[in-house]
């Protein structure tokens, strides 16, 4: 197993956390203490990690790890070297999952395939895996898909004017398309809409990053289990039909 250097922050983090751990072994002032460390962190839960020193905090669908003061965070995963173990992927797989009718499909553009099965993906227009994906995507005839618009400002300083013109657009697929090509739309001089597509950005960000998706594409199935990153057709097929 390699050790990565998540694992190695973790084991430094424990040695520093070590001795905080005995000044601060009430669970619900350490719970007090970090929430108020980590103020724009959506927190479900925290309890005593498995590791003594730090403690593990649920934020979305994610785990992260902290030491009792909350100045420092961890993440990454915990494995159990004795039982070759992801103790971190363990508690991950217990998470709920996203529910699809919460899904912000205000801002989202729909493929023109219909059928049975349904796939919701987190889309950044200016993002290069999410072009590849794009091109996937409409060979899937027989599943209905939505690209939420979710532009990553801090990597794509643009990508939050062309998701709002794309959502403007009398055609969105069309103009998401285009915008893939990277050909230029006509400006919307609809001050109205470009105010309720930018409206409906803000809640697919407020909710994605409420959910732990910070990286695009991220893909939703209709029974709500999530996965990042690219994947060809037949992989996708396989993974909406939860065969993979």
């Amino acid at each position: 197993m390699i050790i990565t250097r998540h694992l190695i922050c973790a084991m430094l983090c424990f040695v520093t956390g070590a001795s905080m751990a005995d000044e601060a072994t009430d669970i619900s002032a350490i719970e007090k203490t970090v929430r108020k460390a980590l103020p724009g962190t959506q927190i479900k839960t925290i309890q005593p990690a498995p590791i003594e020193g730090l403690v593990e905090i649920e934020a979305g669908q994610n785990i992260l790890y902290a030491d009792p003061t909350g100045r420092y965070l961890v993440v990454g995963s915990i494995y159990d070297i004795h039982t070759a173990t992801d103790l971190t992927a363990e508690r991950k797989s217990a998470t709920p999952r996203i529910e699809w009718s919460q899904l912000p499909l205000d801002a989202a553009v729909k493929y023109s395939n219909s059928g049975s099965q349904k796939l919701a993906v987190f889309f950044d227009p200016d993002c290069g895996w999410c072009r590849k994906l794009h091109d996937q995507l409409k060979t899937l005839d027989d599943v209905e898909v939505f690209n939420i618009m979710y532009p990553v400002e801090g990597l794509h300083p643009s990508a939050r004017t062309k998701a709002a013109s794309i959502l403007c657009a009398t055609d969105r697929l069309a103009a998401l398309d285009k915008t893939l090509t990277k050909q230029m739309l006509p400006e919307s001089n609809d001050a109205l809409c470009l105010k309720n597509a930018d409206a409906a950005i803000s809640q697919a960000i407020e909710f994605a990053q409420a959910h732990n998706i910070h990286g695009t594409p991220t893909l939703v199935s209709f029974d709500g289990r999530v996965r990042p990153g690219f994947m060809r057709a037949e992989q996708l097929r396989e993974w909406i039909t939860g065969e993979n």
